[in-house]
């Protein structure tokens, strides 16, 4: 039986971001979302014939925490480059406590502009160059429903968008199947029932279906978007 995928960490959840920006770069039904977001996308550069881990060795500073948390025992210190550790007294006036932390992240950002190779002079706010790219808040990623949905959604790109029938999914299964590294298939295609062909078909088109939504959320620069996805 083909093993189930387990797709859960916050780097494997960027790599299907990517893999759906590249896929969404070649839809011509999104090129107006993706004008839109030109700027937004700016700073990953050109990536439609990169692979991710060859990107993300130069990228991965542009994904960190973008939100004010507080920091628990069991989370402990954030080691990130675009991250400032701090200790807050709450016994200090407030005004004064604000002050003084405005002045180490302004001094911080200007550090790390430095560490970069961007003179802070030369940008129009400090944060500008540090990214800020965060996964949809408050929505639950299944990664490897996410990752199931992006192999399909490749296929059927690949195999030049066919009609949705027993027949593609035969194709699928034959192709998923043959590679070499990998005997992973969603666990619908495990065993291919031909009495059980309209469940089967029913399951395919949903998911192909996902992933044009799931290709339009990061056309508009969000990953995965608002979209339902269980």
């Amino acid at each position: 039986m083909a093993k189930h995928l387990i797709v859960k960490s916050k780097k494997q959840h960027i790599r299907l971001w990517f893999e759906f920006y590249k896929l969404a770069l070649s839809d011509s039904g999104l090129k107006e979302n993706l004008k839109a977001s030109k700027e937004h996308y700016k700073p990953w550069g050109d990536v439609r014939n990169t692979k991710f881990d060859d990107w993300w060795d130069e990228h991965k500073q542009l994904f960190g925490v973008s939100r004010v948390e507080q920091i628990s025992k069991s989370k402990g210190v954030i080691k990130h480059p675009n991250v400032l550790n701090l200790t807050v007294p709450l016994n200090q006036p407030i005004t004064n406590v604000m002050k003084e932390i405005r002045a180490l992240i302004e001094q911080k950002q200007i550090d790390r502009l430095a560490d970069i190779g961007v003179d802070h002079r030369r940008v129009k706010s400090n944060r500008m160059g540090l990214g800020n790219y965060e996964l949809t808040s408050g929505v639950e990623i299944r990664g490897n429903v996410i990752h199931e949905i992006l192999v399909i959604y490749q296929h059927w790109i690949e195999l030049g968008r066919p009609a949705i029938n027993w027949n593609f999914i035969e194709k699928v299964h034959g192709l998923l199947k043959a590679r070499p590294k990998s005997k992973w298939v969603p666990r619908f295609m495990i065993e291919l029932d031909p009495l059980d062909k309209s469940n089967v078909i029913r399951q395919m088109r949903r998911r192909i279906s996902r992933g044009k939504k799931l290709c339009e959320s990061v056309s508009k620069g969000n990953f995965p978007g608002r979209s339902t996805l269980s």
